[in-house]
């Protein structure tokens, strides 16, 4: 089965952040938009959104393992998941969901087109492709 949530023994920290990326933070079951603002062999500075910051306490500092860039990926609510749409797992291969419905227990079930299937929690926040374009004026990304 392939992780959307990886463990921190099967990831590789991402090589290319720099200062300014938006990027997007593993934690646990949701991806979580940030914005890097330091960069260390061993933690990831991140500042998350005004509205993340006044809900819970988040690390300021996070392992390079859980971070993301979010170039071409928008997050999206596991109950907002829709038949067709391109789920990014954490090695950066994408699956198709073929169907998504919601179990007696509450979680979602994910049937995907290559006949895997994942379980994930209510709450649960995933990373899909973005097919919107880039709009850039002269080259810089708007």
């Amino acid at each position: 089965m392939t992780e959307l949530f990886a463990p921190r023994a099967a990831v590789v920290p991402p090589t290319d952040l720099h200062l300014g990326q938006a990027v997007h933070v593993n934690a646990r079951t949701a991806w979580l938009p940030a914005t890097v603002t330091s960069i260390t062999h061993t933690r990831i500075g991140v500042a998350y959104g005004a509205q993340l910051q006044a809900s819970s306490p988040l690390a300021d500092a996070v392992a390079p393992w859980v971070v993301r860039p979010a170039d071409g990926v928008r997050l999206q609510a596991v109950h907002e998941l829709r038949t067709g749409d391109d789920v990014v797992a954490f090695d950066a291969t994408t699956l198709t969901i073929a169907a998504v419905w919601q179990g007696r227990d509450r979680w979602w079930v994910i049937d995907y087109t290559n006949g895997e299937r994942a379980s994930m929690p209510p709450n649960a926040i995933l990373r899909l492709t973005d097919p919107t374009p880039t709009v850039s004026v002269n080259g810089i990304p708007l």
